[in-house]
């Protein structure tokens, strides 16, 4: 995978979360073309939760490519093993996918209807974490299954 995009909703409050974030970034810097997209989440002042959803997951739709591998992060989702979110990585860059975009959705999720047909849904883990944590699973996750493609020791 030449390149991972991360598309999620809101600003990472805690420092801790935001310093791990940062050694990541670093660390996958080292095997991939990395960005983040930071999108605005809906105002939680008016409106519903399902209102809030859907407007956030329309606007992380616009950083949607139906050319690219795209990833939603989702409870329900994909159970990958670290190795087997490595063996899936090395099957998509052989099948040609330039850039695989993984989208976290804000404090209320995704809306799952307002998706185009083609999407993968992942989940780390069956238990629940905030949006702002998942950022740093994901990120160590993506880090580990680049380390096992490459043989490397970080994966024991």
């Amino acid at each position: 995978m030449r390149k991972v995009r991360l598309i999620w909703v809101g600003k990472t409050q805690e420092p801790y979360l935001q310093n791990g974030i940062n050694v990541y970034l670093k660390k996958l810097s080292h095997y991939t073309n990395l960005e983040s997209n930071e999108i605005s989440p809906a105002q939680y002042r008016s409106g519903t939760a399902d209102q809030w959803r859907r407007q956030e997951t329309a606007n992380m739709l616009k950083h949607f490519h139906s050319t690219e591998l795209n990833i939603f992060l989702d409870e329900k989702g994909k159970k990958l093993t670290s190795n087997g979110l490595a063996q899936w990585f090395e099957k998509q860059m052989t099948l040609g996918a330039s850039r695989a975009n993984f989208f976290i959705g804000g404090a209320y999720g995704i809306d799952k209807s307002v998706l185009p047909a083609g999407v993968h849904f992942l989940s780390l883990s069956e238990m629940t974490f905030t949006h702002q944590m998942v950022r740093l699973i994901l990120l160590e996750q993506i880090y580990r299954a680049f380390t096992i493609i490459r043989g490397e020791p970080y994966h024991n």
